[in-house]
């Protein structure tokens, strides 16, 4: 049951309460153009297979070349990496000039300098709201093995960042 006096406004600053990890999400188009844009509404789905999901804005330019080739990269920010988030939030074209960026095993860009890219290929897509929850099966991880990276987070509005352990 849901309150029907709840407005967008409420439940936006209410999300905003929830502290999380920012990534980009990449893909590919069939030519292999690259797309990507930032989210934080990615999350673990299963351990057996390993699966994620990221859920994606209908309106999004980069669900339809994901939904073409059915890969995306969940590249997880370090806290340097704040002002790529800021370009990838954005939407148009441009996004990856002079960006460190790899095809990775699924073809999705792996960015250089991320804490963590998940490589998924998508297994199922569903329908959730105003977004399209994207079902990946991982095919590969590449973590960052430098000791002072830290996560960039998003907490009430604005980035955050914590100290490794």
């Amino acid at each position: 049951m849901s309150d029907s006096s709840l407005t967008s406004e409420q439940f936006r600053r209410a999300c905003g309460q929830w502290a999380t990890g920012v990534s980009i999400v990449t893909t590919v188009d069939k030519a292999g153009k690259p797309y990507g844009l930032t989210m934080n509404a990615v999350t673990s789905l299963s351990l057996n297979p390993p699966m994620f999901i990221a859920c994606v804005d209908n309106n999004s330019d980069t669900l339809g070349p994901m939904r073409e080739s059915q890969v995306y990269c969940i590249n997880v920010l370090t806290s340097a990496q704040q002002d790529l988030s800021n370009r990838f939030a954005k939407k148009g074209d441009g996004k990856f000039d002079g960006v460190d960026f790899a095809p990775g095993v699924t073809g999705a860009p792996v960015l250089g300098g991320a804490l963590l890219a998940i490589e998924c290929a998508v297994t199922a897509v569903l329908p959730g709201g105003d977004h399209q929850i994207m079902c990946g099966e991982v095919r590969r991880i590449v973590a960052n093995d430098a000791p002072d990276a830290a996560p960039l987070l998003y907490f009430g509005g604005r980035y955050a960042a914590v100290a490794k352990p």
